[in-house]
């Protein structure tokens, strides 16, 4: 492992932004235009994790636009939670930022995030819009991971912030020590730990990322499975479930589905306000649940096995999962067809 980094700064950046990426500079190029964006571009340490320098293939420089733009090479990334981990341990900030290539940041982001962690909250995320609205799938996919974090979801302190999405205080991320890998890969279980130890997170009121959902049939199948199965095996063998326990909740799993359509009831009323698709939407949304349901129970019964491995498909390679009259609406067909 080695980093390439622009010149040393002698004072700490205010925020670090974690960026992973699987190969090429084209997968996290419109990310990276966003930070630049950011009013407080100048303060941030961008890291970007990637197999290598060369892969990356970097043709510009970015070392003026941040107050430090690092490149950490960390081999074949065959699991997101683990670089992520790696990289927290390397980051030179108090405060510590996940970004995905398919998410991109309203321009008040960064500094909404460092003034928010100056109230002394642990986790910060913003409201989450979807960036490819022109498909149904997308809204099923977009309203099962994001839909209690939309942009008019009620701002303030909440149980839980945007998975992928959010900001830490990086004392409380090393704090986990070797037990972060398995709490970053269902960010979920690092956040209900993060408020059993007393701490507190909060959403963004005003600031949004506009977030890319998976959109072709056969990835959001595959994709509500094996997230469901990295969600029931993170909780079952991080908290250490008995055999009755497990028992009981594959037992009751054909009830998931219900219980979150009953969950996610305002967030279905708000859909409905803003748009006439919630008819539609309802029948994917409702296979979405069966399926992540199966992967659930799957994942209490034999654990998270390969769901990890089988996840970075969606997360790492989130263009390929979406349709091509999407790409095209996003601009993004040609450099999908140009590298994939």
């Amino acid at each position: 492992m080695s980093v390439s980094s622009s010149s040393y700064h002698p004072e700490k950046p205010s925020l670090s932004v974690i960026l992973p990426t699987i190969d090429g500079l084209w997968r996290i190029d419109r990310t990276i235009t966003h930070l630049e964006a950011q009013t407080a571009h100048s303060e941030l340490e961008v890291l970007v994790v990637a197999p290598s320098v060369e892969l990356l293939g970097l043709d510009r420089d970015l070392s003026e636009a941040f107050f430090d733009f690092r490149i950490l090479e960390v081999g074949e990334i065959q699991s997101l939670s683990e670089v992520k981990a790696v990289a927290v341990a390397d980051a030179r900030s108090d405060l510590v930022v996940f970004a995905e290539d398919h998410s991109w940041p309203d321009p008040d982001w960064a500094a909404a995030i460092i003034e928010a962690h100056a109230s002394g909250y642990a986790a910060v995320g913003p409201k989450v819009r979807n960036a490819n609205p022109g498909s149904i799938l997308s809204w099923a996919n977009y309203l099962a991971c994001f839909g209690r974090w939309s942009d008019k979801s009620q701002a303030g302190e909440v149980l839980q912030t945007p998975w992928h999405n959010s900001s830490y205080r990086r004392k409380d991320l090393v704090a986990c020590g070797s037990d972060l890998p398995r709490l970053l890969a269902v960010e979920g279980v690092l956040q209900d730990e993060l408020r059993e130890r007393g701490h507190r997170l909060f959403l963004l009121p005003e600031v949004t990322t506009e977030h890319v959902n998976i959109s072709r049939f056969g990835s959001w199948v595959r994709h509500s499975f094996w997230g469901g199965k990295l969600y029931g095996g993170a909780r079952s063998v991080g908290e250490s479930w008995g055999a009755l326990r497990r028992i009981i909740y594959i037992a009751g799993s054909p009830l998931i589905p219900l219980l979150r359509f009953k969950r996610m009831l305002p967030e279905l009323r708000r859909f409905q306000e803003q748009t006439h698709l919630l008819p539609r939407v309802i029948p994917a949304l409702a296979l979405s649940f069966a399926i992540h349901a199966i992967g659930e129970a799957s994942g209490y019964a034999f654990g998270i096995g390969s769901a990890g491995d089988r996840y970075i498909e969606f997360e790492a390679r989130r263009f390929e999962a979406i349709s091509h009259r999407d790409l095209v609406d996003l601009g993004l067909d040609q450099v999908v067809e140009d590298h994939v």
